[in-house]
C-alpha cells in the first residue's frame, strides 16, 4: 500500500561546475530557471549537451521525500517507454545478424497463430500497425511469456494490420519473445550482453545491474508515494510480461545520454544503413515514456547540437514546463513547432452517430467526474470487456489517476475515422491539446472496447 509521503523539503545545490570551470551564463539561467520551477514542485533530473559539450547535469528536489534524498546526476530513475528504443536496437541487431529478418511474419516464430495475425511482421509490431491492443491488462501481472503470449493472440485486432496505426506495448512485448526465443536467453540478458556491455554501461536494466534501492526515485503522485519499479512485483528474471519489451527499465542521465549518442553518432550498436530505418542522426527527436507519475524525456536537435534528457518523479510540474523554460533560455523552438492547437477535422474523416457521440462524451463526463464507483458503473455498462482483460473497477481505477493527472477534459471535435475507431480531439487543463482514440462495437448499443489518450 502507498504511504502518505513526509512534507516536501526542497534540495538547494552548490552552482554547477563543468570540467572545474564555473558553468557559463547560459548555463547559471538555466539552472536559476530550474530552481523556480523547484519551488512550484519540480523534482527531476536534467542534463543538457550543446557543441558535444555538458552545460548542465543536476537533480532538483528530492527523489525520496521520506528520507530527504536529493535528486542527482546518479539518481536511478524510471525510463518508461524508452525501453522500446533498446527492443528495436535488439530486433535490428538481430536482423543484420541473419537470425531474423524484420519483414518476418509471427508465423514464423510462432507455429501456432491464428490465421488474423500469421502476417503480421516484427516491422509492423515496430511501428504500430499490426493491429493490437495498447495492452492486455496491468503492468504487474504475473503473466509467463506464454500465458502472455496466448493472450494476445486470442485478443481481436483492433484493424487489419498494416492499415493504419495504434500504439502498442501488447506489439512490443511480443517483439521481446522474439528477442528471446531467436538468441535463447532473456530480454534483459540480450540487452545487458548485446548493448549495454559493448558500451561499457552498467546502470541500466531491472534486476540485472543490482541497484541499491536507495539510490532510486520514488514515484509521487498528490503527495503519496508510488514506490519505485523494484518495489513492484516482478519475475526472476525481468519485468513481468505485460511490461517486458515495452516499458520497466532503470537508468540514469548518464547511461541513457551514452546510449543515444552511440546509436545517433557511431556504428558501435549498429551499422548506419540499418540504423537509419528507426534512427536518423540528421532528424531532430523526441523520445518519451512516462506512466503519468514518473517521466522520461529524451530529445536531439542535431542541427543544433543539442540534446536534452529530462526525469521527473511527479506529474506537479510535467517535463513540458522544464523544455519549455530550457528552450526559452537557449532560442529552441518547441517540440511541436508553436503553441498547442486543436486539431481540425481529420482527413476521410466523418461525425460519428448520434449514439456514439452521446456514448463518448457521456464517458468524458464520467471521468470528469473523478468517482471511482460511478465510473465503475458506467465501464460495466457501456464497455466490451473481454475475458482475462481488466475489469470494470481496474480499469476505473486507471481512468480516475488519468483524470487527476491530466485534469478536466473538454471535448473539441469528434471524428469516425473508421467503422470501428472514433477520435475525439479534447483540451485538458493541465496538458494541453490531447487525442482520445476509441475503439467502438458498432451496433443498436455502441459500446467502448478500448481508449487510448495521446497527450501532445
Amino acid at each position: 500500500m502507498p504511504v502518505r509521503s513526509a512534507p516536501i523539503v526542497l534540495a538547494l545545490l552548490v552552482a554547477t561546475t563543468v570540467g572545474g570551470q564555473t558553468a557559463d551564463p547560459t548555463a547559471a539561467r538555466i539552472d536559476s530557471a530550474l530552481h523556480t520551477l523547484a519551488t512550484r514542485g519540480f523534482s527531476g533530473v536534467v542534463r543538457i549537451d550543446r557543441g558535444g559539450t555538458t552545460l548542465l547535469e543536476r537533480g532538483y528536489g528530492l527523489a525520496n521525500r521520506e528520507s530527504s534524498t536529493a535528486f542527482g546526476p546518479t539518481t536511478v530513475v524510471q525510463i518508461g517507454s524508452n525501453t522500446k528504443d533498446f527492443t528495436v536496437v535488439a530486433l535490428l541487431q538481430l536482423h543484420e545478424r541473419g537470425r531474423l529478418d524484420i519483414h518476418d511474419s509471427l508465423a514464423k516464430f510462432f507455429p501456432n497463430t491464428p490465421a488474423d495475425k500469421r502476417g503480421i511482421t516484427l516491422w509492423q509490431l515496430v511501428q504500430h500497425t499490426a493491429g493490437f491492443p495498447i495492452g492486455l491488462g496491468g503492468d504487474f501481472e504475473p503473466l509467463s511469456r506464454q500465458a502472455f503470449l496466448d493472450a494476445a493472440m486470442a485478443r481481436p485486432l483492433a484493424f487489419t494490420p498494416g492499415s493504419r496505426e495504434q500504439y502498442s506495448n501488447t506489439g512490443y512485448s511480443i517483439l521481446a519473445a522474439v528477442i528471446e526465443k531467436v538468441s535463447g536467453v532473456t530480454y534483459d540478458e540480450f540487452v545487458r550482453d548485446n548493448i549495454l556491455g559493448p558500451l561499457g554501461l552498467k546502470e541500466t536494466g531491472l534486476l540485472i545491474p543490482g541497484f541499491d534501492p536507495k539510490r532510486l526515485a520514488h514515484g509521487y503522485r498528490a503527495g503519496v508515494d508510488q514506490g519505485t519499479m523494484l518495489s513492484k512485483p516482478h519475475a526472476t528474471d525481468g519485468s513481468y510480461w505485460n511490461l517486458r519489451g515495452n516499458g520497466g527499465m532503470l537508468s540514469t542521465v548518464g547511461d541513457m545520454h551514452a546510449f543515444y549518442k552511440a546509436l545517433f553518432e557511431t556504428d558501435r550498436l549498429l551499422k548506419p544503413a540499418t540504423r537509419n530505418l528507426r534512427f536518423h542522426p540528421d532528424e531532430p527527436i523526441g523520445l518519451a515514456g512516462s506512466d503519468l507519475v514518473n517521466f522520461f524525456v529524451y530529445e536531439r536537435l542535431p542541427g543544433r547540437r543539442v540534446e536534452i534528457i529530462i526525469a521527473s518523479n511527479t506529474p506537479d510540474v510535467r517535463p513540458n514546463a522544464v523544455r519549455a523554460a530550457v528552450g526559452q533560455i537557449l532560442g529552441l523552438p518547441s517540440p511541436d513547432g508553436g503553441p498547442p492547437t486543436v486539431a481540425g477535422p481529420r482527413a476521410n474523416a466523418k461525425a460519428p452517430t448520434p449514439a456514439i457521440a452521446t456514448l463518448i462524451r457521456d464517458f468524458v463526463n464520467a471521468v470528469n467526474g473523478g468517482n471511482a464507483d460511478s465510473l465503475t458503473k458506467f465501464i460495466g455498462d457501456n464497455f466490451v470487456i473481454d475475458a482475462g482483460s481488466p475489469g470494470a473497477a481496474q480499469r476505473a481505477e486507471r481512468f480516475v489517476g488519468m483524470h487527476g493527472n491530466v485534469g478536466e477534459l473538454r471535448v473539441t471535435g469528434l471524428d469516425q475515422v473508421s467503422d470501428e475507431m472514433v477520435e475525439a480531439s479534447v483540451m485538458t487543463a493541465n496538458e494541453g491539446g490531447a487525442t482520445l482514440k476509441f475503439a467502438i462495437e458498432t451496433g443498436a448499443k455502441p459500446r467502448i472496447k478500448g481508449v487510448q489518450i495521446l497527450i501532445g
